[in-house]
């Protein structure tokens, strides 16, 4: 199966005021949608991920105001597509860091 990041669904931005990077949404109803991730908890026992994220451009065409920020954040079918795309970036985080892990073992 082929990652969202493959699909075309999201990318990595980087943002130059900020120290961490930032998704862009490249599809869809929140296409042009950029948030970052703040508090993110793995929960004890069980499958589960819970996160905090910051909204830091509004998709295209949706107005700029409190009310838009705060129905995107509450919409359950756009933090589902945020919690898939956040295992996937734990993914492959998990696999860079298995690989220079080898490549550290290699070189001692």
């Amino acid at each position: 199966m082929k990652k969202l990041i493959e699909q075309g669904v999201y990318r990595v931005v980087d943002n130059p005021f900020e120290e961490q990077a930032g998704i862009e949404l490249l599809e869809g109803e929140y296409k042009g949608l950029v948030y970052q991730y703040n508090k993110v908890q793995l929960i004890d026992g069980e499958p589960q991920l819970n996160f905090d994220r910051v909204i830091r451009r509004l998709p295209e065409g949706v107005e700029k105001s409190e009310e838009s920020i705060q129905e995107l954040l509450n919409n359950s079918e756009l933090k589902s597509l945020m919690g898939d795309i956040l295992v996937e970036l734990l993914e492959e985080q998990v696999k860079n860091e298995q690989r220079n892990s080898k490549s550290t073992d290699k070189e001692t």
